[in-house]
């Protein structure tokens, strides 16, 4: 099968989106396999903390361009990710697959991880992990992300 994304709606209570205008985004990751990217709160948001998506064991996370104006360039742009607004699963992950060989002899891995794509004002952001939380965190984006890594 082709590889799909499809959007992903974490169920939290409110909904997942930060600041679509705002470049701010950091992205930290440690070799034990945690990943965490903070974000502004959308303008629209109550809740004006930073929100924070944090996955544990992941074996792959990068954050490259292109940005928000040449997104259509991105490779997963004709397998749906036009159609995502915050947060995608990739269905089928041709990169999962390729990946394979590298993590099933680490540990005890059998399950294979989801790969999340989360689109940013200046980057996307993939990782592949088994999940991913949502936080709420006060502070700027630098100091949320360092947060989770310090507690």
């Amino acid at each position: 099968m082709a590889e799909q994304v499809e959007p992903y709606d974490l169920v939290l209570g409110f909904p997942l989106r930060w600041e679509p205008n705002a470049p701010h985004a950091l992205f930290l990751s440690d070799d034990e396999g945690r990943v965490a990217l903070a974000q502004v709160a959308h303008p629209d948001d109550p809740d004006q903390r930073c929100v924070v998506l944090v996955w544990d064991d992941a074996i792959f996370a990068e954050m490259t361009p292109p940005n928000d104006e040449a997104r259509h360039l991105h490779r997963l742009y004709d397998a749906g990710l036009r159609d995502v607004m915050w947060v995608g699963i990739v269905r089928d992950s041709a990169l999962a697959t390729q990946l394979r060989p590298m993590w099933a002899k680490v540990g005890e891995r059998s399950a294979t991880p989801l790969h999340y794509v989360v689109l940013s004002k200046e980057c996307v952001i993939e990782v592949l992990a088994m999940n991913v939380d949502c936080l709420r965190i006060p502070g700027a984006p630098r100091e949320a992300a360092l947060a989770i890594f310090l507690s």
